[in-house]
């Protein structure tokens, strides 16, 4: 059981590593906003689009921003979730602090 431990601390890390590679990217407001986030839900760019910083319009990009924040982060977490059911056969893992 050990050794098996072992290995799967190994593959968590690796798999670590290679969720920095992996990407989501959400659109809002038909391209007004855009987020790109990696597979550790870390934010790697944001885009405003034509037209979204126009005046009178800071309501409507603080509710597509949220959204499109949300979105990716839920998007992520499914990523992530998806290659631990992979690496673990769809064991169930607890949520372990510092792992994600």
């Amino acid at each position: 059981m050990m050794n098996n431990m072992g290995a799967i601390v190994a593959e968590m890390q690796k798999l670590q590593q290679e969720l920095k590679n992996k990407t989501v990217e959400i659109s809002e407001g038909e391209g007004l906003f855009s987020i790109v986030m990696d597979g550790q839900q870390q934010v790697l760019n944001v885009k405003f689009g034509p037209g979204a910083l126009k005046p009178g319009n800071a309501e409507a990009l603080e509710i597509m921003v949220a959204s499109a924040f949300n979105r990716a982060t839920a998007e992520s977490k499914s990523l992530f979730k998806n290659e631990i059911a992979k690496l673990t056969g769809g064991m169930s893992i607890p949520n372990i602090p510092g792992l994600f």
